[in-house]
């Protein structure tokens, strides 16, 4: 079976059990997040040639996706690693997407190393735009749904839930505006290193 074609089946059977449980442990925000995601994945499958999907691309956008979705065991306010979780998701989700748009670019790269740069810039820029329209999303989310858990809403799950009453008091010290510029640098850290990553393993890939 193709590599591309295993993938995307258990990286849709993974979202879809995401969204079961969303709804039988009561975080239904997630639900809408699980059926967003599948349709990615599935758009994504049927143009994986047309895009260079590589079976480590796909994988990595799907773990991405799913490090969101975990959000749901309420990482986003308890964090089971060192660092804030929403910097993770920030930092992993930016890393697959620059590597994603990097094999899309392969073709045009050349023998010119200064044309080759110029190319690593449209990447490295082209990520950062994904990233910022996530953002948007958020906040346009935000604007419709207001707070709460998932990717549509303002907030997350766990201890602290940030709802309309103290997300006022969250603004007043500079809260929402923080929180969107620390997305905005992991981002850019995320996609720094997805790119660097990318190039040293087809550097690697060539000297071999």
């Amino acid at each position: 079976m193709d590599k591309n074609k295993l993938i995307f089946i258990l990286g849709l059977i993974i979202f879809i059990f995401f969204g079961i449980y969303s709804y039988y442990s009561n975080v239904k925000d997630y639900i809408n997040d699980s059926i967003f995601f599948s349709v990615i994945l599935i758009l994504l499958f049927f143009i994986r040639k047309k895009i260079n999907l590589t079976p480590i691309s796909f994988s990595l956008l799907i773990l991405a996706l799913l490090s969101h979705l975990s959000g749901v065991f309420g990482f986003y306010n308890n964090s089971p690693i060192l660092i804030q979780y929403d910097h993770f998701t920030h930092f992993i989700g930016l890393f697959a997407t620059s590597i994603l748009i990097y094999n899309l670019m392969e073709k045009y790269f050349t023998k010119n190393k200064y044309s080759n740069f110029f190319i690593i810039l449209i990447i490295f820029f082209t990520s950062l735009g994904i990233g910022s329209l996530i953002e948007q999303v958020e906040y346009i989310g935000y604007l419709k749904f207001g707070t709460g858990a998932g990717l549509f809403k303002f907030g997350g799950l766990g201890d602290t839930i940030i709802n309309e009453e103290n997300l006022r008091d969250i603004d007043i010290i500079g809260g929402g505006w923080i929180n969107t510029m620390l997305d905005l640098n992991y981002n850019f850290i995320g996609s720094l290193a997805g790119i660097i990553f990318i190039y040293l393993i087809n550097k690697f890939k060539q000297r071999k």
